[in-house]
């Protein structure tokens, strides 16, 4: 048996940390049926913000990893504090949960080098992670995997989409004209890359940041505003109080779809599952909810993936899109001809049998890094797990254990850090007197600057 501690930054769900997505469910729940003990350390409650390395609870944290001893730290984007770091003295490995560009405190895969390994399930990247400091012999392929199965449920829904709806409060302060983003947009959806950013490149020097052009090209209002009409069920976060778009917000049901018991019941329930894949994929990649509706016995209608076609080729063709009328042309297609989903369901099914699961996963890993992950009959059946609830999540001390989800930070797709002075309040949070004067203060400061201009004026 191995102790693995589990660290990753999600966005609060509800009015607790301790609801957790269902892909860490997932593979916490799969380590543990695979006989070791892990711990989930979801970093929001105890961090101020997502680039921040401000650790609020330090010394109880700290006491809590002492106590489970982790002989193993198991990452994603990197999201763990240097306090955990020094505090262990194990392996630690990091799994890309986005684009590396949002990994956060870089400087310590090159300060604990010999501690660090990587494990990408994009193979064709190993260079951008080189370039972070992570050795050539440490960094491995492995696959996408899923713990989702399927079932034969009543199909309540002609199209679903779990995702979030991403909110940019700001565009670019590049004075980008219109007619040219209108132009690499149609460009984009016309080219089969589905490659935004190389089209975006051809017009324009990204010369600050990726945030840009994700911002310009987030495609998901488009692809499901072009299947709205034909029985869209929406399922994820922001989408009731999208003020950019009414209209979606009308196909917003509520039922919760964070656990791997919501995401399985949704896709077997589904006739068509979209997955529509941010523009940080750039034509290449995919998301995890790739995987989970292969399981399942819903139709996959994904966005273009060069890698998916690759890996499924021979075995599935999968029904990919390149803009929002090819989406639409499909959902169409595939919900008047049913009969054509069968077979394409068997064999995503197929697929992911041989290809999908994660102790394939674990067996790569462990020759990795040298870590016995698979204990044969030493594991606890999957009903146990599910039932007894086996996996520790680690929660805030008692005192502040009920905290409302305002008050946590949320993850913003953006590279700037959190501002100084959100800092300094974080800081000053729980000082009223101190906060008070530093009000009044600055309000004194406002009124002296008026008087100031007044005289100047005279």
């Amino acid at each position: 048996m191995t102790r693995i501690l589990i660290s990753f930054y999600q966005p609060v769900i509800g009015d607790t940390a301790e609801n957790i997505i269902h892909f860490y469910e997932s593979v916490s729940n799969e380590l543990e049926k695979a006989g070791n003990k892990v711990l989930l350390l979801n970093i929001t409650p105890f961090q101020s913000g997502y680039y921040d390395g401000d650790i609020t609870h330090k010394d109880y944290l700290i006491d809590r990893v002492r106590e489970f001893k982790p002989e193993l730290i198991w990452t994603y984007n990197n999201q763990i504090p240097e306090c955990i770091i020094i505090t262990t003295d194990c392996p630690i490995i990091v799994f890309d949960a986005d684009s590396d560009y949002l990994f956060v405190h870089k400087e310590f895969i090159k300060k604990y080098q010999e501690r660090y390994y990587m494990a990408t399930q994009y193979p064709g990247i190993e260079q951008n992670y080189i370039n972070l400091g992570f050795s050539n012999q440490r960094i491995c392929s492995i696959h996408s995997a899923t713990s989702v199965q399927k079932e034969y449920l009543q199909k309540a829904h002609n199209i679903s989409f779990i995702g979030s709806k991403f909110q940019y409060y700001s565009m670019p302060d590049q004075k980008l004209p219109p007619r040219m983003v209108y132009k690499i947009l149609r460009e984009s959806w016309n080219d089969d890359s589905c490659d935004y950013y190389a089209v975006f490149c051809k017009y324009f020097n990204l010369y600050k940041t990726e945030d840009i052009y994700y911002r310009l090209f987030d495609s998901r209002n488009y692809i499901l505003s072009s299947v709205l009409d034909l029985g869209l069920s929406l399922y994820g976060v922001g989408w009731d109080t999208a003020t950019d778009n009414f209209a979606l917000s009308t196909a917003f049901n509520p039922t919760p779809t964070y656990s791997l018991k919501h995401n399985q019941d949704l896709y077997n329930s589904s006739k068509i599952c979209l997955s529509i894949s941010h523009p940080q994929c750039k034509g290449y990649t995919y998301p995890w909810r790739i995987y989970d509706i292969m399981a399942s016995s819903g139709l996959l209608i994904a966005s273009y993936s060069k890698l998916l076609e690759e890996q499924t080729r021979g075995i599935v063709s999968i029904p990919m899109y390149h803009s929002p009328f090819d989406v639409r042309d499909l959902c169409k297609k595939y919900l008047s001809e049913p009969h054509l989903c069968e077979d394409i369901i068997a064999a995503s099914n197929e697929f992911i049998e041989k290809h999908g699961r994660w102790k394939e996963n674990f067996k790569t890993l462990e020759s990795f890094i040298g870590i016995k992950l698979v204990n044969e009959h030493k594991g606890v059946l999957a009903d146990e797990v599910i039932k007894n609830n086996i996996v520790t999540v680690l929660k805030l001390p008692d005192e502040v254990s009920r905290i409302t989800p305002e008050e946590l930070p949320q993850k913003e797709y953006t590279k700037q850090k959190t501002s100084f002075a959100k800092r300094i309040l974080h800081k000053l949070k729980g000082h009223k007197k101190m906060l008070l004067i530093l009000a009044l203060f600055l309000l004194v400061f406002v009124e002296a600057v008026e008087v100031i201009i007044l005289l100047l004026k005279l």
